[in-house]
Protein backbone atom coordinates (compact mmCIF):
# COMPACT_ATOMS: atom_id res chain seq x y z
CA UNK A 1 0.00 0.00 0.00
CA UNK A 2 1.11 3.63 -0.45
CA UNK A 3 3.37 5.21 2.11
CA UNK A 4 0.56 7.53 3.25
CA UNK A 5 -1.09 4.54 4.97
CA UNK A 6 2.00 3.55 6.91
CA UNK A 7 1.09 5.68 9.96
CA UNK A 8 -2.10 3.61 10.29
CA UNK A 9 -0.80 0.15 9.38
CA UNK A 10 1.34 -0.19 12.56
CA UNK A 11 -1.70 0.56 14.72
CA UNK A 12 -3.63 -2.21 13.02
CA UNK A 13 -0.66 -4.58 13.14
CA UNK A 14 0.08 -3.96 16.82
CA UNK A 15 -3.59 -4.16 17.79
CA UNK A 16 -4.07 -7.55 16.15
CA UNK A 17 -0.62 -8.66 17.26
CA UNK A 18 -1.52 -8.03 20.90
CA UNK A 19 -4.51 -10.36 20.53
CA UNK A 20 -2.56 -12.95 18.59
CA UNK A 21 0.16 -13.01 21.24
CA UNK A 22 -2.33 -14.75 23.50
CA UNK A 23 -2.50 -17.62 21.00
CA UNK A 24 1.08 -18.53 21.89
CA UNK A 25 2.55 -21.27 19.73
CA UNK A 26 -0.61 -21.38 17.57
CA UNK A 27 0.27 -18.13 15.79
CA UNK A 28 2.94 -19.68 13.54
CA UNK A 29 0.92 -22.71 12.36
CA UNK A 30 -2.14 -20.48 12.06
CA UNK A 31 -0.30 -18.17 9.65
CA UNK A 32 0.95 -21.11 7.58
CA UNK A 33 -2.45 -22.75 7.27
CA UNK A 34 -4.18 -19.42 6.60
CA UNK A 35 -1.70 -18.71 3.79
CA UNK A 36 -2.33 -22.20 2.39
CA UNK A 37 -6.09 -21.54 2.29
CA UNK A 38 -5.69 -18.11 0.69
CA UNK A 39 -3.28 -19.58 -1.87
CA UNK A 40 -6.13 -21.79 -3.09
CA UNK A 41 -7.98 -18.64 -4.15
CA UNK A 42 -4.83 -16.75 -5.24
CA UNK A 43 -2.89 -19.58 -6.94
CA UNK A 44 0.21 -17.52 -7.70
CA UNK A 45 2.73 -18.12 -4.91
CA UNK A 46 4.31 -14.71 -5.51
CA UNK A 47 0.94 -12.99 -5.71
CA UNK A 48 -0.29 -14.68 -2.55
CA UNK A 49 2.93 -13.81 -0.70
CA UNK A 50 2.62 -10.17 -1.72
CA UNK A 51 -1.06 -10.02 -0.79
CA UNK A 52 -0.89 -11.63 2.66
CA UNK A 53 2.77 -11.33 3.62
CA UNK A 54 2.66 -7.63 4.41
CA UNK A 55 -0.10 -8.40 6.94
CA UNK A 56 0.80 -11.80 8.37
CA UNK A 57 4.55 -11.25 8.62
CA UNK A 58 4.21 -7.93 10.42
CA UNK A 59 1.58 -9.34 12.75
CA UNK A 60 3.92 -12.18 13.74
CA UNK A 61 6.88 -9.84 14.12
CA UNK A 62 4.81 -7.54 16.34
CA UNK A 63 3.90 -10.60 18.41
CA UNK A 64 7.61 -11.23 19.07
CA UNK A 65 8.36 -13.84 16.38
CA UNK A 66 11.74 -13.62 14.64
CA UNK A 67 11.44 -12.03 11.14
CA UNK A 68 12.96 -15.01 9.32
CA UNK A 69 10.61 -17.39 11.14
CA UNK A 70 7.63 -15.17 10.34
CA UNK A 71 8.59 -15.15 6.66
CA UNK A 72 9.07 -18.93 6.71
CA UNK A 73 5.61 -19.41 8.23
CA UNK A 74 4.00 -17.58 5.31
CA UNK A 75 6.26 -19.17 2.70
CA UNK A 76 5.52 -22.69 3.99
CA UNK A 77 1.86 -22.25 3.12
CA UNK A 78 2.33 -21.17 -0.50
CA UNK A 79 1.35 -24.44 -2.12
CA UNK A 80 -2.38 -24.33 -1.48
CA UNK A 81 -2.68 -23.72 -5.23
CA UNK A 82 -2.54 -27.52 -5.60
CA UNK A 83 -6.26 -27.46 -4.69
CA UNK A 84 -7.17 -24.82 -7.27
CA UNK A 85 -9.08 -26.25 -10.30
CA UNK A 86 -7.46 -23.64 -12.52
CA UNK A 87 -3.90 -24.78 -11.73
CA UNK A 88 -2.34 -25.85 -15.01
CA UNK A 89 -0.87 -29.04 -13.55
CA UNK A 90 -4.25 -30.36 -12.47
CA UNK A 91 -5.42 -29.98 -16.07
CA UNK A 92 -2.34 -31.74 -17.44
CA UNK A 93 -2.70 -34.65 -15.01
CA UNK A 94 -6.42 -34.92 -15.80
CA UNK A 95 -5.66 -35.15 -19.51
CA UNK A 96 -2.95 -37.77 -19.01
CA UNK A 97 -5.20 -39.82 -16.72
CA UNK A 98 -8.37 -39.27 -18.77
CA UNK A 99 -10.34 -38.10 -15.71
CA UNK A 100 -11.99 -34.86 -14.57
CA UNK A 101 -9.91 -32.15 -12.91
CA UNK A 102 -12.00 -32.43 -9.75
CA UNK A 103 -11.02 -36.10 -9.49
CA UNK A 104 -7.34 -35.18 -9.72
CA UNK A 105 -7.72 -32.64 -6.91
CA UNK A 106 -9.63 -35.13 -4.76
CA UNK A 107 -6.90 -37.68 -5.41
CA UNK A 108 -4.04 -35.57 -4.03
CA UNK A 109 -6.03 -33.48 -1.55
CA UNK A 110 -5.13 -35.65 1.44
CA UNK A 111 -1.42 -35.43 0.62
CA UNK A 112 -1.65 -31.64 0.33
CA UNK A 113 -3.51 -31.16 3.62
CA UNK A 114 -1.36 -33.61 5.58
CA UNK A 115 1.71 -31.91 4.13
CA UNK A 116 0.78 -28.40 5.25
CA UNK A 117 -0.13 -29.64 8.73
CA UNK A 118 3.26 -31.36 9.00
CA UNK A 119 5.09 -28.27 7.69
CA UNK A 120 3.25 -25.95 10.09
CA UNK A 121 3.79 -28.24 13.08
CA UNK A 122 7.48 -28.76 12.31
CA UNK A 123 8.07 -25.03 11.90
CA UNK A 124 6.38 -24.35 15.24
CA UNK A 125 8.53 -26.91 17.04
CA UNK A 126 11.64 -25.51 15.37
CA UNK A 127 10.69 -21.97 16.41
CA UNK A 128 10.32 -23.07 20.03
CA UNK A 129 13.63 -24.98 19.90
CA UNK A 130 15.47 -21.98 18.41
CA UNK A 131 13.67 -19.61 20.79
CA UNK A 132 12.38 -17.61 17.83
CA UNK A 133 8.70 -17.87 18.75
CA UNK A 134 8.80 -14.90 21.11
CA UNK A 135 10.96 -12.07 22.35
CA UNK A 136 11.65 -10.28 19.06
CA UNK A 137 11.25 -6.49 19.33
CA UNK A 138 10.34 -4.77 16.04
CA UNK A 139 12.77 -2.02 15.13
CA UNK A 140 11.30 1.38 15.88
CA UNK A 141 8.37 0.00 17.83
CA UNK A 142 7.40 -1.77 21.04
CA UNK A 143 4.39 -2.63 23.16
CA UNK A 144 4.52 0.67 25.00
CA UNK A 145 4.21 2.57 21.77
CA UNK A 146 1.34 0.29 20.69
CA UNK A 147 -0.59 1.25 23.83
CA UNK A 148 -0.48 4.92 22.83
CA UNK A 149 -1.57 4.40 19.23
CA UNK A 150 -5.06 5.59 18.39
CA UNK A 151 -6.66 3.20 15.92
CA UNK A 152 -9.06 4.33 13.22
CA UNK A 153 -10.91 1.12 12.18
CA UNK A 154 -11.69 2.45 8.69
CA UNK A 155 -8.06 3.40 8.08
CA UNK A 156 -6.92 0.03 9.45
CA UNK A 157 -9.23 -1.78 7.02
CA UNK A 158 -7.65 -0.19 3.95
CA UNK A 159 -4.58 -2.50 3.66
CA UNK A 160 -6.94 -5.51 3.68
CA UNK A 161 -9.08 -4.32 0.78
CA UNK A 162 -6.97 -5.85 -2.03
CA UNK A 163 -7.01 -9.25 -0.28
CA UNK A 164 -10.77 -9.05 0.30
CA UNK A 165 -11.38 -8.11 -3.35
CA UNK A 166 -9.23 -11.00 -4.59
CA UNK A 167 -10.86 -13.56 -2.29
CA UNK A 168 -14.45 -12.50 -3.00
CA UNK A 169 -13.78 -12.24 -6.72
CA UNK A 170 -12.24 -15.72 -6.89
CA UNK A 171 -15.31 -17.33 -5.29
CA UNK A 172 -17.59 -16.20 -8.12
CA UNK A 173 -19.98 -14.56 -5.64
CA UNK A 174 -19.28 -11.16 -7.22
CA UNK A 175 -18.02 -11.62 -10.82
CA UNK A 176 -17.31 -7.90 -11.08
CA UNK A 177 -14.59 -8.31 -8.44
CA UNK A 178 -12.74 -11.06 -10.31
CA UNK A 179 -9.41 -9.45 -11.19
CA UNK A 180 -5.65 -9.70 -10.78
CA UNK A 181 -3.43 -8.46 -7.96
CA UNK A 182 -2.39 -5.19 -9.74
CA UNK A 183 -6.02 -4.19 -10.37
CA UNK A 184 -7.00 -4.98 -6.77
CA UNK A 185 -4.08 -2.95 -5.44
CA UNK A 186 -5.00 0.01 -7.66
CA UNK A 187 -8.62 -0.03 -6.42
CA UNK A 188 -7.34 -0.29 -2.83
CA UNK A 189 -5.10 2.74 -3.36
CA UNK A 190 -7.92 4.83 -4.83
CA UNK A 191 -10.32 3.92 -2.02
CA UNK A 192 -7.55 4.71 0.47
CA UNK A 193 -7.23 8.14 -1.09
CA UNK A 194 -10.96 8.73 -0.66
CA UNK A 195 -10.99 7.50 2.95
CA UNK A 196 -7.85 9.28 4.17
CA UNK A 197 -8.45 12.42 2.06
CA UNK A 198 -4.72 12.62 1.48
CA UNK A 199 -2.84 14.57 -1.16
CA UNK A 200 -3.42 12.85 -4.56
CA UNK A 201 0.05 13.82 -5.73
CA UNK A 202 1.67 12.20 -2.71
CA UNK A 203 -0.39 9.04 -3.16
CA UNK A 204 0.47 8.79 -6.86
CA UNK A 205 4.19 9.18 -6.19
CA UNK A 206 4.05 6.59 -3.39
CA UNK A 207 2.12 4.13 -5.57
CA UNK A 208 4.60 4.32 -8.43
CA UNK A 209 7.55 4.23 -6.04
CA UNK A 210 6.17 0.91 -4.83
CA UNK A 211 5.84 -0.37 -8.39
CA UNK A 212 9.41 0.70 -9.10
CA UNK A 213 10.69 -1.13 -6.03
CA UNK A 214 8.84 -4.26 -7.14
CA UNK A 215 10.48 -4.21 -10.55
CA UNK A 216 13.92 -3.43 -9.13
CA UNK A 217 13.94 -5.92 -6.24
CA UNK A 218 11.51 -8.69 -7.21
CA UNK A 219 10.43 -8.89 -10.83
CA UNK A 220 13.98 -8.40 -12.12
CA UNK A 221 15.16 -11.36 -10.05
CA UNK A 222 12.23 -13.49 -11.20
CA UNK A 223 13.15 -12.73 -14.82
CA UNK A 224 16.74 -13.76 -14.06
CA UNK A 225 15.44 -17.03 -12.61
CA UNK A 226 13.52 -17.67 -15.84
CA UNK A 227 16.69 -17.15 -17.83
CA UNK A 228 18.51 -19.56 -15.48
CA UNK A 229 15.87 -22.23 -16.08
CA UNK A 230 16.18 -21.79 -19.86
CA UNK A 231 19.94 -22.17 -19.49
CA UNK A 232 19.49 -25.46 -17.63
CA UNK A 233 17.27 -26.73 -20.41
CA UNK A 234 19.71 -25.57 -23.10
CA UNK A 235 22.58 -27.35 -21.35
CA UNK A 236 20.55 -30.55 -21.34
CA UNK A 237 20.50 -30.87 -17.55
CA UNK A 238 16.72 -31.26 -17.37
CA UNK A 239 16.68 -33.80 -20.18
CA UNK A 240 19.56 -35.77 -18.65
CA UNK A 241 17.78 -36.05 -15.30
CA UNK A 242 14.58 -37.20 -16.96
CA UNK A 243 16.40 -39.81 -19.06
CA UNK A 244 18.06 -41.11 -15.90
CA UNK A 245 14.66 -41.51 -14.29
CA UNK A 246 13.39 -43.48 -17.28
CA UNK A 247 16.35 -45.84 -17.11
CA UNK A 248 16.19 -46.32 -13.32
CA UNK A 249 12.88 -48.16 -13.05
CA UNK A 250 13.81 -49.65 -9.69
CA UNK A 251 13.80 -46.28 -7.99
CA UNK A 252 11.12 -44.58 -10.07
CA UNK A 253 9.03 -43.65 -7.01
CA UNK A 254 12.00 -41.86 -5.49
CA UNK A 255 12.78 -40.24 -8.84
CA UNK A 256 9.18 -39.11 -9.32
CA UNK A 257 9.26 -37.53 -5.88
CA UNK A 258 12.71 -36.00 -5.65
CA UNK A 259 13.34 -35.30 -9.36
CA UNK A 260 10.85 -32.41 -9.71
CA UNK A 261 11.56 -31.40 -6.11
CA UNK A 262 15.29 -30.90 -6.70
CA UNK A 263 14.80 -29.26 -10.09
CA UNK A 264 12.31 -26.81 -8.59
CA UNK A 265 14.56 -26.07 -5.63
CA UNK A 266 17.49 -25.32 -7.94
CA UNK A 267 15.56 -23.29 -10.50
CA UNK A 268 12.99 -21.61 -8.25
CA UNK A 269 10.20 -22.64 -10.61
CA UNK A 270 7.83 -25.43 -9.65
CA UNK A 271 6.01 -25.08 -12.96
CA UNK A 272 9.08 -25.67 -15.12
CA UNK A 273 10.12 -28.78 -13.20
CA UNK A 274 6.63 -30.27 -13.08
CA UNK A 275 5.77 -29.60 -16.72
CA UNK A 276 9.07 -31.09 -17.86
CA UNK A 277 8.54 -34.24 -15.78
CA UNK A 278 4.88 -34.77 -16.60
CA UNK A 279 5.39 -34.24 -20.30
CA UNK A 280 8.31 -36.66 -20.58
CA UNK A 281 7.92 -39.25 -17.81
CA UNK A 282 4.34 -39.47 -16.56
CA UNK A 283 2.96 -40.83 -19.88
CA UNK A 284 5.17 -43.90 -19.21
CA UNK A 285 3.77 -44.44 -15.68
CA UNK A 286 2.24 -47.81 -16.62
CA UNK A 287 5.69 -49.14 -17.52
CA UNK A 288 6.74 -48.53 -13.92
CA UNK A 289 3.63 -50.14 -12.45
CA UNK A 290 2.10 -46.82 -11.47
CA UNK A 291 -1.00 -44.89 -12.48
CA UNK A 292 -0.54 -41.61 -14.32
CA UNK A 293 -2.72 -39.77 -11.78
CA UNK A 294 -0.44 -40.95 -8.94
CA UNK A 295 2.83 -40.12 -10.65
CA UNK A 296 1.53 -36.85 -12.06
CA UNK A 297 0.17 -35.71 -8.70
CA UNK A 298 3.41 -36.58 -6.95
CA UNK A 299 5.45 -34.72 -9.55
CA UNK A 300 3.21 -31.66 -9.17
CA UNK A 301 3.42 -31.77 -5.38
CA UNK A 302 7.18 -32.37 -5.48
CA UNK A 303 7.75 -29.45 -7.83
CA UNK A 304 5.56 -27.15 -5.76
CA UNK A 305 7.29 -28.10 -2.51
CA UNK A 306 10.71 -27.72 -4.10
CA UNK A 307 9.81 -24.20 -5.16
CA UNK A 308 8.49 -23.53 -1.66
CA UNK A 309 11.97 -24.03 -0.19
CA UNK A 310 13.94 -22.48 -3.03
CA UNK A 311 15.91 -19.35 -2.10
CA UNK A 312 15.54 -17.91 -5.60
CA UNK A 313 11.77 -18.41 -5.95
CA UNK A 314 9.84 -15.16 -6.38
CA UNK A 315 7.63 -15.87 -3.35
CA UNK A 316 10.68 -16.49 -1.15
CA UNK A 317 12.22 -13.20 -2.22
CA UNK A 318 8.96 -11.37 -1.51
CA UNK A 319 8.55 -12.87 1.98
CA UNK A 320 12.21 -12.24 2.81
CA UNK A 321 11.95 -8.68 1.55
CA UNK A 322 8.90 -7.94 3.68
CA UNK A 323 10.63 -9.40 6.75
CA UNK A 324 13.94 -7.70 5.93
CA UNK A 325 16.01 -10.91 6.00
CA UNK A 326 18.13 -12.96 3.60
CA UNK A 327 16.10 -15.49 1.52
CA UNK A 328 18.47 -18.26 2.65
CA UNK A 329 17.45 -17.64 6.26
CA UNK A 330 13.83 -18.27 5.30
CA UNK A 331 14.69 -21.52 3.49
CA UNK A 332 16.82 -22.80 6.36
CA UNK A 333 13.80 -22.62 8.61
CA UNK A 334 11.17 -24.18 6.36
CA UNK A 335 13.45 -26.85 4.83
CA UNK A 336 12.80 -29.55 7.44
CA UNK A 337 9.02 -29.15 7.45
CA UNK A 338 8.77 -29.05 3.66
CA UNK A 339 10.99 -32.15 3.31
CA UNK A 340 8.83 -34.06 5.79
CA UNK A 341 5.73 -32.91 3.88
CA UNK A 342 7.31 -34.26 0.69
CA UNK A 343 7.96 -37.67 2.27
CA UNK A 344 4.41 -37.79 3.60
CA UNK A 345 3.06 -37.01 0.13
CA UNK A 346 5.24 -39.74 -1.36
CA UNK A 347 3.85 -42.34 1.07
CA UNK A 348 0.23 -41.27 0.51
CA UNK A 349 0.38 -41.07 -3.28
CA UNK A 350 2.86 -43.75 -4.32
CA UNK A 351 2.66 -46.48 -1.67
Amino acid sequence: MPDLLLPYVPAWVFAIGKVLKKMGFMLIPGATIATFIINIAIPSAAGCSAAVGVNFIHIMMSAGIHPAMAAAAVKSGTYGSMLNPGLVHNGVIAKLSNVEITEVITHHMMADIVGVIIAATTLTILAIFLKENKGYLPEGGNDAVAEDLKINPLYALMPLLPVIILLVGSTGMAPILKMGVPQAMLIGALLSLAVTRSNPTKLTKSFFDGMGDAYANIIGIIISVGVFVSGMQSLGLVKALINWMLESTGIVKIAATFGPFILAMISGSGDAATVAFNEAVTPHAAQFGLQAIDMGSMAALGGTLGRTMSPIAGATIICAGIAGVDPMEVCKRNALGITLALLAGMVILLF
